[in-house]
């Protein structure tokens, strides 16, 4: 729209940013969400609640100017930032309202028909005028009713990664505890006016060498050409399917410790699961899976003079390795009696692991370990590679990507004497979720620990390019493998 033209310019998008611009405009991935449960001290019903969280929204927006960043020509190699001089809360906070009790289920139908929506809902119609994220306040009911509710956060990839969704949710909590420490509550405008000082973190590669490895490994190091599934070519239009799986803090730890005693991270022991309950499903002929594994790279971001820590750093700051798991990695050995199964997926654990620490190792003279999004600096034309990709075999079964467990609070950055407002907002379970992706991997998973310390997971899939069926037949046998039906 042109009115988004008119705006202030803030800066041209990075070539990690373009990547999500391009691929949202044309349909191949819409947004990422981070959602949580917050339970407060006090009980707030509308529309109380309403000026408590336009309140805590307004300071967050203050603190992460990216929030009021808006993307122009998307498809463009010359696509750009543009700073939205105001907003209106009203137009991208959505309250509702449960029908049933959340209790302690392994499953939220009520949130995931929320996130299925969402993960469906690009942001073309509030160019110029919204921000590319929105915020949708499911309210408890029953004993929890005015005291609970679940903040789902979704955003536009260029704003940002599912580690900006894991800072938003930090920052909006220490908010809210600055804003319930008020004596009392007063009616909050939704109208935010945005700073004309306002500017954002560079990219991606302004803050990282992206040093490009002149001798890649392959994640197919034997050679060897195996038979692999990776669901049906690639297609549009895409429309998002989406499920949660939701597991005990007691089943998470316990899971944790496994991989901990096998010295293993809970990302090596989770593909290894994934890997054995798609092989459970997949015919005998599938002798390999190719696995996509996320990277984050705050650690070796250079930020220089900007104030913000990398571990407080909005922005899209990822990178990406493959891994191939064979079918043996994840079978029983037939020549074992009385076979327990102690060991089931271990080796494709051990194998996941070792080609993570060897990303990891294998260091670039500046020092940080060579990266694969740095290929892409060398194209042009992001639109049109990804159009030339259609009707093209996928290269991945699986995606999964884990942001670990939520940081315990800190100290509030609000002028909150430490220990003020300790109890006046809690944040329990916690869910990472993703749109399916157009030109990725056939299922799409998303891994988080919520502050209760129990994981969730995020499956995401291409309606067209896995059976519903098949992906319910994985989600249960990867919930039957962390609660311990199948041993690392």
């Amino acid at each position: 729209m042109n009115s988004g033209r008119e705006l202030p310019v803030l800066r041209s998008l990075g070539k990690s940013e373009q990547l999500s611009a391009v691929s949202h405009e044309l349909g191949f991935f819409k947004n990422v969400g981070i959602s949580a449960h917050y339970s407060l001290s006090i009980v707030a019903t509308l529309p109380d609640l309403q000026s408590i969280i336009y309140a805590a929204l307004t300071q967050v927006i203050h603190r992460n100017s990216i929030l009021s960043a808006v993307p122009i020509d998307e498809i463009s190699p010359s696509a750009y930032f543009v700073r939205l001089q105001s907003l209106d809360l009203r137009s991208c906070v959505l309250f509702k309202t449960r029908a049933s009790s959340i209790g302690q289920r392994n499953q939220d139908p009520e949130l995931d028909t929320i996130l299925q929506e969402e993960h469906n809902t690009d942001f073309k119609p509030s160019h110029g005028s919204l921000p590319f994220w929105r915020l949708t306040i499911l309210q408890d009911i029953g004993e929890e009713k005015g005291r609970g509710f679940t903040a789902s956060f979704v955003f536009h990839h260029s704003l940002g990664d599912g580690a900006t969704g894991v800072i938003f949710h930090q920052s909006f909590h220490q908010a809210l505890e600055s804003v319930l420490m008020l004596p009392s509550l007063k009616s909050s405008s939704p109208k935010i006016q945005v700073s004309e000082s306002s500017t954002v973190l560079p990219p991606l590669e302004d803050l990282h060498p992206l040093p490009l490895n002149p001798n890649p490994l392959h994640h197919r190091t034997s050679g060897e050409k195996l038979e692999e599934w990776t669901g049906s070519p690639i297609q549009l239009p895409m429309v998002s399917q989406y499920r949660t799986l939701f597991f005990s803090p007691i089943a998470s730890a316990k899971f944790a410790q496994e991989c901990k005693e096998n010295g293993l991270t809970v990302t090596s022991g989770s593909t290894a699961v994934l890997a054995s309950a798609l092989f459970e499903q997949l015919p005998d002929t599938v002798h390999a899976l190719t696995g996509i594994i996320p990277i984050n790279l705050r650690p070796w971001l250079s930020l220089h003079d900007n104030c913000t820590s990398t571990n407080e750093a909005m922005g899209s700051f990822i990178d990406a390795l493959k891994v191939q798991i064979r079918r043996e990695h994840c079978s029983f050995p037939t020549d074992s009696v009385g076979h327990t199964g102690a060991t089931c997926g271990l080796a494709a654990a051990r194998h996941t692991a070792e080609t993570i620490k060897e990303y990891m190792g294998n260091k670039s003279p500046s020092g940080e370990p060579y990266t694969s999004v740095a290929a892409f600096k060398g194209i042009h034309d992001i639109a049109a590679a990804f159009k030339s990709m259609v009707n093209a075999p996928r290269d991945a079964a699986f995606e999964i990507s884990n942001l670990g467990r939520f940081p315990p609070p800190s100290s509030p950055s609000y002028d909150v004497p430490d220990g003020a407002c300790e109890g006046r907002c809690r944040i329990g379970r916690m869910t990472f979720s993703r749109s399916a992706v157009g030109f990725g991997a056939a299922i799409t998973t998303s891994v988080m620990m919520g502050n209760d310390g129990g994981l969730s997971v995020g499956w995401s899939w291409q309606e067209g390019v896995v059976k519903r069926k098949l992906v319910e037949s994985v989600m249960e046998g990867f919930r039957k493998g962390v609660e311990g039906g199948v041993h690392l």
